[in-house]
Parts: structure tokens; sequence; C-alpha cells
């Protein structure tokens, strides 16, 4: 049917380019095929493809990027649209928020929560913790997001909160202007920090990982996972705070060495479409190392999303006979899996394609994966954050608690 309204569309259009005797119907097909492309594959693929909308004549002609986000559900929170034009960042993600010591109420600051390495960031020496007051002289305001993640060469006003003793009150201080170059690629990291600590008579792993995209990832987890069993751990900590996911058979092949080694062949996720219908499903893999006996503590928050909320959910419904644990907030409540449909036009178009279900055959929360230990990272705020990886970093540190003592610390 949907296609039939597509040709009717055609039609109507040649209809109406012939009516003064000139037939430009060749000249409507070019002028519409990226979009006429998109419609039709969006039919063919999407999650909700029922209830996509024929679109009005006018419509055809908007930018692709317009087109594709006038067919999505309202409930889409997933689906994506990539540009010919590959997008660059500064290489930072931040949270803004209005002044958290009230000294001026009005004023908005952004807090670097972390840095990728290689990128325009890292390169000017922003770290973690860093306070942004202003850009290019300009102070932040709420809608500042895009013009802090990219842009061209920019001049970032820096400040830091000092406590006085004698007062009782938290105050700013002006510091450094950081001088960042444009937008730029750089390599996102997957396996971004992996340590071992001594943590009383245990020997505890910790990784940070930020997705799971790359060519390398796997061959990267192994490292790190045979440097932990050749260190003994006794306990791992895989920090996914802030990975939103990526590829579903390096998440898989990641769950695999986070289980016991019996469990290869079995589920790891099953993807169904709107009716119920099994689209795809991923198995734990045979892996040349496991921590599968280890205890585990996965330390989440609001951007741990897709696949790597299907990591945590699928690994900890599948460890019945060990501990696992989740620490730190709750996640962001992804359960819709995209796909990447390259178009012959340099564009591609990420529509969400299916549901996802965890190794227990349940659907991924909708309201997020609420943790067994509920902390929020920036508590500690008004005294500095600590860099990842800091023993003093507070999920890390709680976790460090919890392991030691068997509950979070109080303060």
């Amino acid at each position: 049917m949907k296609n039939r309204n597509l040709l009717i569309y055609i039609f109507i259009s040649v209809l109406a380019l012939t009516s003064c005797g000139e037939d430009r119907t060749n000249e409507y097909l070019e002028q519409t095929k990226e979009n006429q492309w998109i419609y039709t594959t969006m039919q063919e693929v999407y999650l909700w493809k029922e209830d996509i909308k024929d679109p009005e004549y006018s419509q055809f002609f908007t930018p692709n990027s317009k087109f594709f986000s006038t067919l999505l559900n309202k409930n889409d929170k997933a689906s994506f649209f990539t540009d010919i034009n590959p997008t660059y960042d500064y290489g930072m993600s931040f949270v803004l928020m209005r002044d958290p010591i009230a000294e001026k109420p009005s004023r908005v600051y952004a807090l670097v929560l972390s840095v990728e390495h290689g990128s325009p960031a890292e390169k000017a020496g922003i770290t973690r913790g860093k306070w942004i007051s202003a850009i290019n002289k300009k102070q932040l305001s709420t809608s500042s997001e895009k013009t802090l993640k990219q842009g061209d060469e920019a001049k970032l006003a820096t400040a830091y909160i000092e406590f006085d003793n004698e007062a009782g009150n938290y105050f700013w201080v002006e510091s450094d202007t950081i001088e960042i170059s444009p937008s730029a690629p750089y390599d996102a990291c997957g396996i971004c920090i992996d340590s071992i600590y001594a943590i009383r008579d245990n020997n505890v792993g910790y990784f940070l990982c930020n997705s799971f995209d790359g060519e390398d990832f796997i061959d990267k987890t192994n490292a790190v996972i045979e440097k932990f069993i050749a260190q003994k751990v006794t306990n791992v900590i895989i920090d996914l705070r802030y990975n939103g996911g990526g590829n579903i058979d390096n998440a898989a092949a990641f769950a695999s060495m986070l289980v016991p080694a019996e469990l290869a062949g079995t589920p790891f996720c099953t993807l169904k479409d709107n009716n119920g219908n099994t689209e795809n499903a991923y198995n734990y893999k045979e892996q040349q190392y496991s921590i599968g006996d280890k205890k585990i503590y996965f330390i989440i928050g609001e951007k741990t999303k897709g696949t790597a909320e299907l990591v945590v959910s699928s690994v900890n419904a599948s460890r019945d006979m060990y501990d696992t644990y989740t620490i730190g907030a709750t996640t962001a409540g992804v359960n819709i899996m995209t796909e990447e449909f390259k178009s012959p036009y340099g564009f591609a178009i990420n529509p969400a394609t299916s549901m996802a279900y965890s190794s227990n055959g349940e659907i991924l929360p909708a309201e997020g994966i609420k943790p067994d230990y509920m902390f929020d990272e920036l508590e500690q705020k008004k005294n500095g954050i600590y860099l990842l990886g800091d023993k003093q970093e507070f999920l890390l540190y709680n976790t460090f608690y919890i392991i030691e003592y068997g509950t979070p610390a109080t303060y």
C-alpha cells in the first residue's frame, strides 16, 4: 500500500509537471530521488513502518535529514541520520548546570566529565573536573551544548570553586583561558583505562569501556582480561557510565568473557520486530579468556544505553551462581536497536529496526536499569570530581568500599 502511495505521488507530480505541455518528469525524479530512497527504505525496514504517514508533496524537496526526521515515530529516541560530511567535535563530554554554589544563580557553567584521547580538548589540556564559564567571552547558557561540542578555534574561560573556612561558604575563582583548536577527527577509545588495585586481600581489576566499536576492540579486551587473570583478580569493576553502545557482535563477545564459559552457545540477546517475531538472535561465544567466576561490579549511568544496557542486563541474568552488582545511576532505557543503511548518495540512515530482549527473554526496560546501589557521580562537584580511574573518584571509591565492607560509604 505504501509503495502504491508513492507511485501515486509520482504520477500526480508528473501530471502537474506536464500540464503545461512540457514533460519535466525526469527533472522531478532527479530532484526527489534521495528522499524517495529514504521513504522506500523506511517503509521496508522501520520498526514502526505501519505508522509512517504519507508525506506532503512539498516534503520530498526538503533536506534529507529533515525529511528523515518527519517519518519517525514520536516514541523513537534511537534513530539517527548520518550526513555525507562527517561531523567532528571537540571530544569532551560535559554537563551544563546553573551555578551549583548559588553565588551567581543566573550563571551557567559546564562541568567536564570526560575527554577523548587525541581529541582537540585533550590537546588543549582540558581534563575531567574542569569548569568552563564562557566561550569566546560569551557566558554560557542552558542552550550552549552545541557550541561547546563543535566549532572553530575557540577560547574557553575556566573557573574553580574554593571554600572559605572562616566564612563557611564556597566561592568562584576565575582561572585560565584555554585555547582549543577547531573540531577535528580522532579515534574514540573503546577500552580507555585498565588498572589493578590492591584492596585488603583482594586484587581488583578495573576497566573503563566507552563503546563496543572498533576492529581491534576484542583483541584489546582479551589483553585486559588476560592481565586480570594473570594477576589473580577476585573482583572486576566494569565502568560503562559513558558507554553509548556500539557494535552488537562485539558486545556479545565482550559479554561472553563475563559469564561462565559453559554458557557458550546459549542466548545473549534476541532482537524482535513489533509483532514479536525474531529478526536476529545472538549467542554467547567461546572466548580465549573468561572472568565468569569473578565478582563483577558494573558502574552505570544515564549515558549507558543500547547495547551497553544489553550487556548489563544479559550478564546479570546469566550469572545466577556468581555475584553481579550495579552501581551508579539509572541507565538511559534505550531498548530499541538501530541498523545502518547506506544510500547511493553518500549519506546513511540509521532507523530503529527491532526491540531488544536480554538473555532471560525479557525486553530491556524502557525506564532503564536501576542500580543496586544508587549514587550521583556529581554529588561531590563542589569539592571537585576526580579523574576516572583515581581511587578517590566518587563512584570508584564507593565500589571499592562495597567490595571491602559489603556496604556503601557514608558521608
